[in-house]
């Protein structure tokens, strides 16, 4: 962590602040101020300081809803870039670790986190892959901790012991000094743990805006990750969102699994109902290819049929 050089009355300023940000957070920020917000954080926020932590994740989840990368067409995917993150151009939207035109590669350390964060709906055709750490290479990265759960019996038992980490080191600067440590990850925390509305990705904007921080500016630009709770899953568990290109040269893929969605929330379950495909563990890593040709079929050839029928779907394409 690093400390900045400053007075008492620069903190209550500072704090000040956070508070006028924090107001235009829960107000709602839009295009008008979209580009002065920026600037005006760039100016206003004097240093930046945060936990930095290096571990081994073996390994990571993430699921695809197909249709969402294929231009709309609920069929297999056979090209496993299409698995991974998008191509910067394609991102078109702030989100919770990016900003536009910036290729970030989410993942969740479970299928049950993973549905929760895609929310895929009744007739999706979704991917599930599994990826896993080549080399048990570490990761370095910024964890994002100070919110627990809001139920009175629940604790995130991981970001409950990074902020008693968080706790011990701050304590070596002078209180008034920690105060602005504090606010600061205190804000950013609020910003990457806020439910936004999706119908506007500038709700995202200030979370985006300190990844972008974390990524290319913090540590000389070394940070690789940031480690941050999952909103859908009321923060119990965690997400991990890593550098495109420290993706591709950590991680690897060893399964793939398709399935259809035949149960999402809005028809008033409490989770994701799924009707099995196949899994995949054949890959050609030259072309980039799935080798679904060497799989095995859940679904009796009937059932697959009745499937197409009712949703549409395309597996030998």
């Amino acid at each position: 962590m690093l400390a900045p050089d400053i007075t008492r009355d620069e903190v209550e300023k500072f704090k000040k602040l956070l508070d006028y940000f924090k107001q235009l957070a829960e107000d709602g920020v839009t295009t008008l101020i979209e580009k002065q917000l920026l600037l005006m954080l760039d100016h206003a926020v004097p240093f930046f300081s945060h936990l930095v932590m290096t571990d081994i994740f073996p390994e990571i989840h993430r699921q695809t809803v197909n249709k969402r990368v294929l231009e709309g067409a609920n069929k297999r995917i056979w090209n496993i870039k299409e698995l991974k993150y998008p191509p910067k151009e394609k991102v078109k939207k702030y989100g919770r670790c990016n900003y536009r035109n910036q290729s970030i590669l989410y993942s969740s350390f479970s299928s049950f986190t993973a549905n929760n964060e895609s929310q895929p709906r009744v007739g999706d055709i979704i991917t599930e892959t599994v990826w896993h750490v080549k080399n048990n290479q570490h990761l370095k990265y910024c964890p994002i901790f100070k919110n627990q759960p809001k139920g009175k019996d629940v604790i995130n038992p991981r970001t409950f012991e990074i902020n008693q980490l968080y706790q011990k080191k701050i304590k070596i600067y002078p209180e008034f000094v920690q105060e602005q440590i504090d606010s600061l990850v205190q804000f950013i925390a609020d910003a990457f743990t806020k439910r936004v509305n999706h119908n506007n990705d500038l709700d995202y904007i200030f979370s985006a805006y300190f990844s972008n921080k974390i990524y290319n500016d913090f540590e000389n630009g070394t940070i690789e990750a940031i480690y941050y709770p999952s909103v859908q899953d009321g923060l119990s568990f965690e997400n991990l969102a890593i550098k495109s290109d420290v993706f591709d040269e950590k991680y690897e893929l060893v399964k793939v699994h398709d399935s259809v969605c035949v149960v999402d929330p809005t028809s008033g379950s409490r989770g994701f109902f799924f009707e099995g495909l196949s899994d995949c563990t054949s890959f050609d890593f030259t072309t980039g290819k799935i080798l679904w040709n060497n799989t095995r079929i859940y679904q009796p050839v009937s059932r697959l049929l009745e499937m197409k029928k009712d949703f549409g779907i395309l597996l030998d394409e």
